[in-house]
C-alpha cells in the first residue's frame, strides 16, 4: 500500500458494485485489500484465514515470493498465447498432469464453467463414438458447478 492510496470502505465498494456489476453472487460485507500466504486482510488491517481461495482461481495462496517472481518473469516475456499456436511449456505441463493423474490427456481451460462444459461434451462424444444412446451425469445438489446451465 502506497501512502497516496486510499483504502476503500465497504459502503462505497458495495454501492458501485450494485450499480454497475451484474448481481450474480451474494457477497459478505468485507472488502479484501491484500493477501499474504493463506491470509487476506481488509481495509482496516483485520486478518482472515482465506478458506475459499480456490473459488474461481488457483489456490496458491497470496503473495508468495517465488510465485510472484515467476509471474513477473513470465509477464515480461508473454502473458497469454492462443491455443491456435504452440507454447513451450504447455506440453510439459500436460505430460506432468497425465503422469500424476494416471489419465491419458489433459485439457486446459480458464474456468470451472469451461471444465464442466467440456466434461459434458466429452460424455456426449463418448456416447456417440460407442453407440451408447443414454448417458448419465452426476451433479451435486446445492453445489456450484460454474455459471452455466451445465
Amino acid at each position: 500500500m502506497t501512502p497516496t492510496q486510499v483504502l476503500p470502505d465497504i459502503e462505497s465498494v458495495a454501492h458501485k458494485e450494485r450499480r454497475f456489476l451484474l448481481q450474480t453472487y451474494d457477497r459478505y460485507p468485507l472488502v479484501i485489500t491484500r493477501g499474504c500466504g493463506c491470509y487476506v486482510f481488509d481495509a482496516e488491517g483485520n486478518r482472515y484465514l482465506d478458506a475459499i481461495a480456490g473459488i474461481g482461481v488457483s489456490a496458491l495462496g497470496h503473495s508468495h515470493p517465488r510465485i510472484t517472481q515467476v509471474l513477473v518473469e513470465q509477464a515480461q516475456q508473454c502473458i497469454h498465447t492462443s491455443n491456435l499456436v504452440y507454447h513451450p511449456y504447455q506440453g510439459d505441463l500436460a505430460e506432468r498432469l497425465c503422469i500424476l493423474s494416471g489419465m491419458d490427456r489433459a485439457f486446459f481451460s480458464n474456468s470451472g464453467a469451461e471444465a464442466i462444459e467440456t466434461a459434458l461434451k466429452a460424455v456426449r462424444a463418448h456416447g456417440r463414438a460407442t453407440n451408447i444412446r443414454k448417458t448419465r451425469l452426476v451433479a451435486l445438489n446445492n453445489s456450484f458447478h460454474g455459471p452455466t446451465f451445465g
